[in-house]
């Protein structure tokens, strides 16, 4: 999910007053995030603590606890939103959130946020995290101004000097649009998600999307009642719904009563927290910060620099740094993209001599001959792929390339897929639930085992995503097809043989 926004974002505690970027980056490691600052300043601790309250503050009001949780979301801090838009391409984007396909991770610029109506860069951040939050612990289908609603809900937090947390607040950026251009219609909102909406637009159904997302939270009454059976019964499926029967006076009854919630007095929250998480200060090794950017760009940014290039770039650095096997191993990785195989291989080689652990260097290791033995398919070249994706796990047991892989592996031999590469493939997904790539590979697997029904269930963020995509038109008939035979099954039919058809050509952004 990217901020197509057009805003100066920035983050007041990421920067000195004055002060200019420093070259060296610095690590704040907690429990569930790692930031990563182009340049040091006293308040990098502070921005940490910051997202770990916030992560509290959703696993509070959501009853998920602590034994549920996935990898440290990876955050970078760059220097300039100029960094930002080169990497991602676009002049309005002043930040995003994506995940690789082995991270989740969000991009951000340092800068000031310039006016309260700005959208400044943790607001940017919290919202997108509260997406990325949803998809890991409860994802569903639910209607397009919901998701976006929950994560302006949650958008606007305050951390006051008494170490609590206030949430609940109006988002100031949206305020113009409510209050000037007034609230987007309710029955276009229930009709419609984000796509092609204009930069006024935006403002009124992201802001009214908060305007009712709030109404729900607070709302103790009737309301709130009829909103629960309607998401519930979204989330479910429920064929043929019809959103003016779910609201006593239809959508338009709703949509007078969320105006003169609007011209109410809207208040917000306050969480008492017990503790802080620990976060840990360290430098980052200087290899390591040389390739920052240029790992964004292997991770993200492909689409916007030519990857022949950018494995140039990273050749003259692993030049300068001959004994760093993050280097050498991020080489590697540039080359395969840029399909300099061989070359991929040797660097992957030259880096795991560096590393025996470096997981990166072995899942480019594994990829490499997996490819080879598909083209050759000799015995020997298979036997050697598969001890590579094995020893590639190994070196980091919760990577999950490697498990993609081994899945992969034995759906190019052929045969019968043993219950390893279905196991494999489930934990890769768990491990990164945020991945369209994973959800999507997972289902396929499940519509080819005959489980109908539950991979239906899984395309269900993808397929009702708020933002338009070949992957969500793919994701809605491949639902479509997978309820026909749930159905058909459920009615004692004749299913056999039927899982392969049902999967067909996806989207590239899809495939393995």
């Amino acid at each position: 999910m990217r901020f197509m926004v057009n805003i100066a974002a920035g983050l007041t505690a990421m920067l000195l007053a004055g002060g200019e970027a420093r070259a060296e980056w610095w690590k704040a490691q907690s429990r569930h995030f790692t930031v990563y600052s182009e340049g040091r300043d006293e308040t990098l601790r502070g921005f940490a603590e910051r997202l770990e309250k916030f992560d509290f503050l959703l696993r509070t009001i959501t009853g998920i606890d602590e034994t549920r949780q996935g990898s440290p979301v990876q955050v970078f801090m760059l220097s300039s939103e100029d960094k930002v838009r080169k990497l991602i391409g676009d002049r309005n984007v002043a930040g995003f959130y994506s995940t690789s396909d082995r991270i989740a991770f969000a991009v951000l610029s340092r800068n000031r946020k310039t006016s309260e109506f700005d959208l400044g860069a943790e607001e940017v951040l919290f919202h997108e995290y509260t997406h990325h939050f949803m998809l890991h612990y409860f994802p569903a289908a639910y209607p397009a101004w919901y998701v976006e609603g929950f994560a302006e809900f949650f958008s606007v937090v305050k951390f006051p000097k008494d170490g609590s947390i206030q949430f609940g607040f109006v988002p100031m950026a949206r305020a113009p649009g409510l209050v000037l251009g007034s609230p987007y219609p309710v029955k276009n909102l229930f009709a419609r998600n984000a796509d092609g909406l204009s930069l006024a637009d935006g403002d009124r159904y992201y802001g009214t999307a908060w305007l009712l997302t709030h109404y729900y939270q607070y709302n103790t009454g009737e309301r709130h009642k009829e909103m629960s059976r309607y998401l519930g019964d979204v989330a479910k499926g429920v064929p043929d719904m019809n959103p003016d029967s779910y609201f006593a006076g239809g959508l338009d009854g709703l949509e007078k009563d969320l105006k003169a919630y609007m011209r109410s007095r809207l208040t917000g929250s306050i969480l008492k927290i017990s503790k802080a998480e620990p976060i840990t200060i360290t430098p980052v090794d200087p290899a390591r910060g040389a390739v920052i950017e240029d790992e964004l760009r292997v991770i993200n940014g492909r689409k916007t620099m030519d990857v022949a290039d950018l494995a140039a770039s990273l050749r003259a650095t692993a030049g300068k740094y001959p004994d760093s096997a993050h280097v050498r191993a991020l080489l590697a990785e540039a080359e395969w993209d840029a399909e300099q195989k061989d070359t991929a291989l040797a660097d992957a080689d030259a880096a795991i001599a560096l590393d025996p652990q470096n997981a990166r260097a072995h899942a480019i290791r594994a990829q490499v001959l997996l490819e080879r033995a598909h083209d050759s398919d000799k015995p020997e070249d298979w036997k050697a792929a598969l001890s590579a994706i094995v020893k590639a796990n190994r070196a980091d047991t919760e990577d999950p390339v490697p498990l993609a892989l081994f899945y992969r592996y034995h759906a190019m031999r052929g045969g019968k897929m043993p219950d390893l590469g279905y196991d494999g493939l489930y934990k890769a997904y768990t491990l990164l639930p945020q991945s369209s790539t994973y959800r999507m590979n997972l289902a396929r697997a499940m519509a080819i085992r005959g489980e109908y029904r539950s991979a239906s269930i899984l395309l269900d963020p993808i397929a009702y995503s708020p933002h338009g995509s070949e992957l969500r038109d793919y994701a809605l008939k491949m639902k479509a097809r997978l309820d026909e035979r749930a159905a058909k099954k459920a009615a004692g039919g004749n299913v056999e043989d039927e899982g392969e058809d049902i999967v067909g050509d996806g989207p590239e952004e899809a495939e393995e």
